[in-house]
């Protein structure tokens, strides 16, 4: 390039202009080398003090949230049948009959 520009093939406006854009993309290429090392260090950052704080206060240690409060409703009726008068009338009446079946097929 000194060689061109001695021997004149090259202008002094495009010499400054080369010399411009070399500048400008060696501050683009600095600004995005420190914005990665800072995106790397808040992300490491974060990390530990994620880390930290399960460290700190570990699920076992951490009391579960209040109960929150149930509407009441009819008890659920329970497996071995006992609670067969708290059901719906539909599904008593189909109990019903499946038993029905069933002791005419014994009979």
């Amino acid at each position: 390039a000194a060689l061109a520009a001695l021997r004149g093939q090259v202008s002094a406006r495009e010499i400054e202009r080369l010399t411009r854009r070399h500048e400008r993309r060696a501050r683009a290429g600095r600004l995005a080398k420190r914005l990665a090392v800072l995106g790397v260090l808040a992300a490491g950052a974060v990390a530990v003090w994620k880390w930290w704080d399960k460290q700190a206060n570990p699920d076992w240690l951490v009391e579960p949230p209040a109960a929150t409060e149930v509407p009441d409703r009819a008890p659920l009726a329970s497996v071995d049948g006992s609670g067969q008068t708290s059901l719906d009338p539909e599904v008593q009446a189909k109990q019903a009959e499946a038993e029905s079946e069933g002791r005419e097929e014994r009979g």
